[in-house]
C-alpha cells in the first residue's frame, strides 16, 4: 500500500511515463512477463503499436488462469498473509545471522527483500593471501551450494566482484552501489511464501551455512 500511494503520488506531483511489473514476483506466474502501466493512455497506445505480437501469448494465459483461480479476495489473503510474516521473516534471519557471526542488513524502506552480510567468508579487510577475485569465488560457491539444495530465489553479492559493460564499470555487480562494504546474500519475504515453507528454507540456510564452514575448515 505505501509503494502504491507513493508511486500514485509521483504521477500527480512529477513525471512517471511507465510502471512497469513483473507477474511472477507479483502474481506467482512462470518467470517471463511483465505489466505495462502508465498514467499516460497515449504512451500505451504507443507500447502497443510497437510490439511485433510474435511472443509467446503463455504469459497473458498463467496470468490469466491464476487472477481467475485466485480472485480478489484470495490474492489480498495472500498479501495479508506476506504481511504476517514478514517480523517472523526478519526475526528468524537474524537468528541464523548472529549465529554466524554475520548481520542482517538495515534496509528500513525495504519490507519484502532482506539481505544478510556475508564477510566472514572473505573478510573486507586486507589480506595479503586473498585478492579480491579468490574472496568472489567463495561467495559464488556459496551461492550454487544454496541452489544445488534447491534454495531458490535468493542472490549472493560479492563484493569484490567486477564488471565491465559497454566500457561501464561495475565493483560488487549485483549492488546498487561501487562502494557498499560487505559481500551480502539476500532473501524476499514474498507473496504466496507460507509459514511451513519460510521454516523450511531457514533449515536449509542454517544447515548450507554449516556445511560450508565445515568444508572450509578442511581445507
Amino acid at each position: 500500500p505505501k509503494t502504491c500511494k507513493l508511486i500514485n503520488r509521483a504521477c500527480v506531483v512529477g513525471r512517471v511515463d511507465f510502471i512497469i511489473c513483473s507477474t511472477d514476483k507479483n502474481f506467482m506466474v512462470p518467470v517471463g512477463g511483465a505489466v505495462v502501466m502508465s498514467p499516460n493512455q497515449d504512451l500505451i497506445k504507443n507500447v502497443g503499436k510497437i510490439y511485433a505480437g510474435r511472443a509467446s501469448s503463455a504469459p497473458i494465459v498463467d496470468l490469466f488462469i491464476t487472477l481467475l483461480s485466485m480472485g480478489l479476495n484470495g490474492y489480498k489473503r495472500l498479501l495479508d498473509e506476506r504481511n504476517r510474516l514478514v517480523p517472523l521473516f526478519r526475526d528468524k534471519l537474524e537468528v541464523v545471522a548472529k549465529k554466524y557471526s554475520e548481520r542482517v542488513l538495515n534496509c528500513p524502506s525495504n519490507t519484502i527483500s532482506f539481505g544478510m552480510s556475508l564477510d566472514t567468508m572473505a573478510p573486507t579487510d586486507d589480506d595479503e593471501n586473498k585478492e579480491e577475485k579468490k574472496k568472489s569465488k567463495e561467495i559464488t560457491y556459496f551461492g550454487s551450494m544454496l541452489f544445488k539444495r534447491c534454495v531458490s530465489g535468493t542472490r549472493v553479492v560479492p563484493r569484490g566482484d567486477f564488471k565491465n559493460m559497454s566500457g561501464y564499470e561495475f565493483i560488487g555487480f549485483g549492488s546498487s552501489t561501487n562502494e557498499y562494504p560487505s559481500s551480502y546474500m539476500t532473501a524476499a519475504c514474498a507473496i504466496g511464501l507460507g509459514e511451513a515453507e519460510m521454516n523450511e528454507f531457514f533449515a536449509r540456510l542454517d544447515k548450507t551455512l554449516k556445511e560450508y564452514f565445515n568444508k572450509k575448515k578442511k581445507k
